[in-house]
């Protein structure tokens, strides 16, 4: 199923996705597939998510917005002063709707990929890792992030929640909530 998924989203990346995004989408593509072969997993499951996550990046925010709302997303306060914010919300109802994708794990990656999920299991661990950590990200500490990313992937999940917030709040941007809710249960999970 995947496989033939992938082979329309990646003409759907060529036609949707400007120049220069593309590197990044094929770049957290080739860092998933160094994930799923380091911890065993389903490689054109994750180069769904890979080539899914950002299809949506480049689309101007009102017809984010409008797009959302044909598909019943919540428009909450932070998107609609964000509308960007919508982009793996849209990408990931576009799997459910055009292709029938019902994998809660695939849904739920895609979907917050950007803010991360104190519900994600693995795939959702490893789409927020490539995209954070591929290998046209420059950044203070990226390199500690990839070597941690294929030694345990939970810390290094930890570790790039823990820098989101740190960015964000270093740069006056919102702290999203879902990223605040994540951080919150790792803390929790660690205390047990």
């Amino acid at each position: 199923m995947y496989k033939e998924i992938n082979q329309f989203l990646e003409r759907a990346v060529e036609l949707l996705v400007l120049e220069e995004r593309k590197p990044h989408i094929y770049g957290v593509v080739e860092f998933c597939e160094k994930l799923a072969r380091r911890y065993g997993l389903d490689n054109e499951k994750l180069k769904t998510m890979a080539l899914s996550h950002d299809l949506f990046r480049d689309v101007e925010g009102e017809k984010l917005k409008k797009i959302a709302s044909l598909y019943g997303i919540e428009l909450s306060e932070i998107v609609l002063k964000k509308p960007i914010l919508l982009h793996g919300f849209v990408a990931s109802e576009y799997l459910k709707r055009r292709f029938g994708v019902n994998d809660y794990d695939v849904l739920l990656g895609v979907g917050y990929h950007t803010s991360g999920h104190p519900e994600f299991g693995v795939y959702g661990k490893a789409l927020a890792l490539a995209d954070s950590l591929e290998f046209t990200r420059i950044y203070d500490g990226v390199n500690k992030f990839r070597e941690l990313a294929f030694y345990d992937m939970e810390l290094a999940y930890r570790e790039v929640i823990r820098n989101k917030i740190i960015y964000a709040v270093n740069f006056n941007l919102y702290v999203l909530p879902y990223t605040v809710e994540t951080w919150n249960k790792i803390v929790e999970e660690g205390k047990k």
